[in-house]
């Protein structure tokens, strides 16, 4: 037969581990920080971007990129630009701004172009309105620049969650924001835990429902006297103690 003191335990026991539960596993936000050096070196070995802009027969190479982090959490990479329409080269220098993603399949962070690459040559910029090159419209080939360095960024990837920096009851990750610090970025992250969370607050729920049956509905009598005289200590014995 079930007495108020196993009772009592048993909701004591499950309530403890509950607490437990949510002090080492529960998290809303999950932050990681991202070095401007770390995101320099997977970069500068493998950054080389050629090709050719289908509509205005003009190839690119692209190299020797150069990250700099912005106030706005954003990144900012520069690198040298050679283009050639036929025999004639032109030599200047190109640069965007990327915000960074989150890829969940894989836990990993990525740069992503959000607008079009900007390319500077002898001191003009294709965002101004009369910016043309041999004579034709620069839109396709920033167009077609920006596609490729996209679908690079994408391949490469400057930070991946593991071990400690990884929560595994978290059914869902998202990037709240990202700041700018002394060294690169502080992301942060938005977690959900789905049915973990469910689960712990339904077992403080059941503790607390154990310990009510405990006091009302086990032994004949309410409160914490235990029939089955297992021994089981009533605090209001205690505290008059302590009175006297």
């Amino acid at each position: 037969m079930l007495s108020k003191q196993l009772l009592f335990r048993l909701a004591i026991i499950l309530f403890m581990i509950s607490i437990v539960g949510l002090l080492i596993f529960k998290v809303d936000t999950l932050s990681v920080d991202v070095t401007k050096s770390s995101i320099q070196a997977r970069m500068e070995p493998v950054f080389f971007i050629d090709g050719k802009s289908a509509e205005t027969h003009i190839k690119y190479e692209i190299v020797d990129p150069m990250v700099k982090v912005l106030d706005s959490g954003d990144i900012s990479i520069k690198s040298h630009i050679t283009l050639l329409s036929g025999l004639d080269q032109k030599w200047g220098s190109m640069a965007f701004t990327a915000k960074v993603a989150f890829q969940e399949k894989d836990n990993s962070f990525y740069l992503q172009i959000p607008g079009k690459v900007e390319i500077k040559i002898r001191g003009k910029s294709s965002s101004d309105a009369d910016f043309k090159l041999w004579g034709k419209n620069v839109e396709p080939l920033l167009t077609s620049i920006t596609a490729q360095l996209n679908r690079f960024l994408f391949t490469k990837d400057i930070f991946a969650l593991s071990g400690s920096e990884l929560r595994v009851q978290a059914i869902s990750l998202a990037i709240r924001e990202v700041n700018k610090t002394d060294d690169g970025i502080k992301i942060v992250l938005d977690v959900d835990q789905g049915i973990f969370v469910i689960i712990v607050y339904f077992a403080m729920l059941l503790a607390a429902f154990i310990f009510a049956c405990g006091y009302f509905f086990v032994g004949g009598a309410v409160g914490f006297k235990d029939p089955t005289k297992m021994l089981f200590i009533d605090p209001k014995k205690i505290e008059k103690k302590i009175v006297k």
